[in-house]
């Protein structure tokens, strides 16, 4: 087996680990009703009409990727190194891209995770760019995903996808193959 092939078992063993870790959570909090002598006799406003959806913190290596997979990473002895988002050369504002290795294995694998907020004209923008310099354009249920060529790849997954930007409503993620999307929260 080639160094390119242990390469790519250990990278997608890596990320197989860390979407089945993504499933483990902490349990949803019970749900409690206030008895009924709480009622209120008037109206009153209730949570959901008046509170705001709480803002989400900046976009950062710890928190774009689920905790799971960022602590089993960190066990493991991975690093990263957290970076400006980039789709080709067009900077996107607020958002991170994070590259992951291991230093123990000088020229081994490298993993990317990264999330940004998009406008939908960036998207439109963003998406016709790499569309013309020949990702492939997939549909999805809930958003597009463009991969790079195969033939061009660094690294590959088991389904044969290479890096990969998933553009859903008001954001974008990207990972080094599409496989490796999993780990990155929705935010």
């Amino acid at each position: 087996m080639s160094r390119r092939d242990r390469r790519s078992v250990v990278a997608l063993g890596l990320i197989a680990g860390l979407g089945l870790l993504a499933g483990c959570g902490a349990p949803a909090p019970a749900q409690t009703t206030p008895p009924a002598e709480a009622v209120p006799s008037s109206p009153v406003a209730t949570p959901q009409a008046t509170a705001s959806e709480p803002a989400l913190p900046d976009p950062t290596c710890e928190n774009i990727i689920r905790s799971a997979s960022f602590e089993e990473l960190e066990s493991q002895g991975w690093e990263y190194k957290q970076e400006p988002f980039l789709i080709g050369e067009m900077p996107i504002e607020g958002g991170v891209s994070c590259l992951w290795a291991n230093p123990a294995e000088p020229g081994g694998n490298i993993l990317q995770f990264g999330w940004a907020p998009l406008t939908a004209e960036e998207t439109t923008e963003a998406e016709q760019s790499l569309e013309s310099a020949g990702w492939i354009r997939e549909e999805g249920d809930d958003g597009v995903y463009l991969t790079e060529d195969p033939a061009f790849a660094l690294n590959i997954d088991a389904d044969g996808y290479g890096m990969t930007y998933f553009f859903g409503d008001g954001y974008v993620q990207v990972a080094d193959v599409k496989q490796g999307l999993v780990v990155i929260e929705r935010r």
